[in-house]
């Protein structure tokens, strides 16, 4: 299998169980009154489920261009299903307990996803740096610190401050890779701050990860008590390792030691 399958089989694998999660999240948040919502989101599932089931078979460079043209589109209707939603929320039309900015985040993860898709498709060579994954993992790590927070029990009061201090480490750290992105209009794509700013990143993301791992393993066990699922945290846990996994192409960060394709819980 060319080097070139295996690069595009890895995002699918990443990618289309990222989707699947992200259905099933719409799915079970849905009020039982959003017939149609809740069919459709399930349609999602059992789509990105069959998608994923390919992808993770050996597949022949024609088999992988087929894949990735069903993906696109599927993936294209899915973000016009979560923009539906958002719209239908922002004018308090539909009944869902996740919020706006939660399933916004998920379009912004679905779009880096039709980003790689349509160079695929077209051809066209990579020529990203590190500030275009920065700009979506950091925002979107704050983002899921800032939801953990949320949806613990007030009585675990040591894991919801860890939360709210990584959100705001990652908003730091966001904000900084807005301001490191216009300094690339000098031409220039690395320079020793923005060194600085990929160690740092890679640090504080390290520690997430532990963090996720430590919280899954005590509400999977009743040892923590709040709403969240264990299958958010997997999910959480296996984007920070794609985002540190993509970093170390583009850096001098280390590769980490997971595997963000895993199966989820």
């Amino acid at each position: 299998m060319g080097v070139h399958v295996l690069n595009i089989l890895f995002e699918h694998r990443f990618w289309l169980q990222i989707l699947g999660d992200h259905s099933r999240f719409i799915y079970n948040s849905l009020s039982p009154n959003e017939i149609d919502k809740i069919s459709k989101a399930n349609y999602f599932i059992e789509k990105f489920d069959a998608l994923l089931y390919q992808a993770r078979k050996d597949l022949t460079p024609k088999e992988t261009e087929t894949l990735t043209m069903a993906a696109y589109k599927s993936t294209y209707d899915l973000r016009s299903f979560k923009l539906k939603i958002i719209s239908k929320q922002l004018t308090g039309e539909i009944v869902i307990s996740q919020s706006p900015t939660f399933i916004n985040h998920m379009v912004n993860e679905l779009e880096e996803y039709l980003f790689i898709l349509n160079q695929v498709i077209n051809n066209i060579p990579p020529n990203v740096c590190s500030l275009n994954y920065h700009m979506l993992w950091l925002s979107d790590g704050s983002g899921h610190a800032a939801s953990i927070s949320s949806t613990l029990d007030f009585t675990q009061k040591s894991f919801i401050n860890e939360a709210r201090s990584f959100s705001k480490t990652f908003d730091d750290l966001y904000l900084k890779a807005i301001e490191f992105s216009g300094f690339t209009r000098t031409g220039l794509d690395s320079f020793p701050a923005l060194d600085d700013l990929n160690f740092t990143a890679e640090k504080v993301m390290l520690n997430f990860k532990k963090y996720l791992e430590i919280l899954l393993y005590k509400i999977s066990n009743k040892k923590t008590l709040g709403t969240l699922v264990p299958l958010v945290l997997d999910h959480m846990n296996r984007e920070e390792c794609y985002y540190l996994t993509k970093l170390a192409t583009v850096s001098e960060t280390k590769s980490p030691n997971c595997d963000p394709t895993k199966p989820r819980i």
